[in-house]
């Protein structure tokens, strides 16, 4: 699959459109951006965002032709798993995310910013359960509920898959309204997981983090990039040498260790710090 130029008003559109004509995640493209564009001044003078979008496979390829090693990492975006909270964007037509929103501001308004998210008790970090796990369910399918949508939420925990990470939890939206949250690029599922995140938070007053899945979207995501870290181990085992990853989130680090964890001929390990950590794909001696 040859590369491909795409122009927007601006950069993320234009990478969108390029991903959705490709139907390809991030993880598996190489992203260049050749121009950044332009507003103008009152409309005069404004141009297009542009970038360049190639294929993994087809860097691979040219490489595999030319008997040497592709000069480009794997690379796994980490925006693909990150809330993207921008209002301007929200209030862009994703009218079931806005809904959500105010379904749930009487939950989410009386937050303390010093009991956030990201700052656990200071005991610790409880211990999740399953009962953790319907509560997410719960407070999604309330939310879903006051929209009017007919789905059913069903939660469950996520293990760590490597020791930097804690126990998460899945909600998997179903039902026939489940899919109108994946218009807009998902934007409403995604507001809408930033809702339930902020009303566990509230409540539980836990960092846990919760991750919610319509009609299996994110599912199918994540099945594509454990196909695109099996090929990777059979890189690493063809050409003798290990592999670094880009910086990945940790969603995606646990996808990679997984899809891993039992290969014969390769292990994985992660390294580096914060934002900076990544998945380093070896060859077992």
């Amino acid at each position: 699959m040859p590369a491909i130029e795409i122009s927007a008003h601006d950069i993320e559109s234009a990478i969108n459109q390029g991903l959705s004509r490709l139907q390809l995640l991030r993880a598996e493209v190489k992203i260049e951006v050749l121009d950044e564009g332009s507003r103008g001044v009152l409309g005069i003078g404004a141009r297009p965002a542009r970038v360049r979008l190639t294929p993994y496979t087809e860097i691979e390829a040219i490489a595999e032709a030319a008997s040497v090693a592709p000069d480009a990492p794997a690379s796994a975006d980490r925006t693909m798993a990150a809330l993207d909270t921008s209002s301007e964007r929200l209030q862009q037509g994703a009218s079931p995310a806005e809904t959500a929103v105010d379904a749930s501001r009487d939950a989410t308004t009386q937050q303390d910013s010093a009991e956030s998210d990201t700052s656990p008790s200071s005991e610790g970090e409880r211990v999740l359960t399953d009962d953790d796990a319907r509560l997410a369910a719960a407070f999604t399918q309330a939310v879903l509920d006051r929209m009017k949508f007919k789905t059913t939420c069903v939660g469950r925990l996520m293990q760590p898959a490597d020791d930097q990470e804690s126990v998460s939890i899945w909600v998997a939206i179903t039902g026939q309204d489940a899919s109108r949250l994946l218009a807009h690029q998902a934007e409403s599922l995604e507001a809408l997981q930033l809702v339930v995140q902020n009303m566990w938070a509230h409540k539980t007053k836990s960092s846990a983090r919760i991750t919610l899945d319509a009609d299996q979207y994110k599912a199918n995501r994540e099945r594509r990039l454990k196909q695109m870290a099996t090929r990777l181990a059979e890189r690493v085992v063809s050409a003798g040498r290990s592999i670094t990853l880009e910086p990945m989130p940790p969603a995606e680090r646990r996808l990679i260790h997984l899809a891993l964890r039992d290969h014969p001929h390769v292990y994985t390990e992660s390294e580096g710090e914060g934002n900076q950590r990544r998945v380093v794909i070896r060859l077992k001696k």
